[in-house]
């Protein structure tokens, strides 16, 4: 390695840049590299993100695909600026480092470590692995559709529906692309999607919901977690047709984070 390397400056990308980089780019067109420690990781981190502390990144490399551009953070910038640094000097070409690191990010977070909702799939066979996505589909439908029944406002009541449309759609769209021949059809988990427990949500939301602001913010959660758990996995995946699945899920994940962060922007703007 040329350690004089380290001390050239590499490329910065403000967290306002690297939102819309991220909101314009495929999902498995790009990496997101967390460099801080596991702890700081689970508190929160951007979905997706891949966790490597910094002092990791060095024997890691090969976890990393030279031919995609890296988004590097860590808490405050000065962590994720040695990382990109060394990345440059190992000869990766297109390196950014998050200026201002996550206390910068505006954007969605999602909470838990590397492992979260990661065992409803792993180790399974493809039927499998789509039966529990496709059930976690139903569970977040259930859930808008149990929160209707927990909210007066009318508003409210026919944005949570159309929530739980979306969902009704998103199945439909995975019977059609990645159907197995023998599903089941049975879709009675109680997880939704993010591998989160419908009823724990339902009773910590339910009380809390009533301003439409209330329920953007919760979908946000919602949709940013399974973001996050579908990328996790797509990386995990050995099995071709299941990085598809986790990828297509990814990627309709972000389009409805994106959906729902837009209708939370208009209604701020007012």
């Amino acid at each position: 390695m040329n350690w004089k390397s380290l001390f050239t400056p590499g490329a910065n990308m403000g967290p306002e840049e690297a939102r819309k980089f991220i909101n314009g780019h495929p999902r498995d067109s790009y990496q997101i590299l967390d460099v801080r420690q596991p702890k700081e990781y689970e508190q929160g981190h951007l979905a997706g993100a891949l966790l490597m502390p910094v002092k990791e990144v060095a024997t890691r490399l090969a976890e990393l695909d030279r031919n995609k551009p890296l988004l590097v953070y860590c808490h405050s910038g000065v962590r994720s600026k040695a990382a990109s640094q060394l990345l440059l000097a190992e000869g990766f070409k297109d390196v950014y480092n998050m200026s201002g690191g996550i206390v910068a990010w505006a954007g969605e977070k999602v909470s838990g470590g590397e492992l979260l909702g990661v065992e409803f799939f792993i180790d399974r066979e493809f039927p499998d692995v789509f039966q529990m996505a496709h059930a976690m589909e139903e569970g977040l439908r259930q859930l808008y559709l149990g929160l209707m029944d927990r909210v007066t406002n009318k508003e409210t009541q026919k944005f949570l529906e159309r929530l739980a449309h979306f969902e009704e759609g998103h199945k439909e769209m995975l019977m059609a692309m990645f159907s197995p021949d023998d599903f089941s059809g049975n879709d009675e988990t109680g997880i939704v999607e993010g591998g989160l427990d419908r009823q724990q949500i339902l009773a910590h939301f339910a009380s809390q919901l009533e301003r439409m602001e209330d329920i953007l913010q919760l979908g946000m959660m919602l949709e940013a977690q399974a973001l996050d758990l579908y990328t996790r996995l797509a990386r995990k995946s050995v099995e071709g047709k299941s990085r598809e699945l986790f990828y297509f899920l990814a990627k309709e994940e972000a389009s409805h984070l994106g959906y729902l962060t837009e209708e939370l922007d208009k209604l701020l703007a007012v």
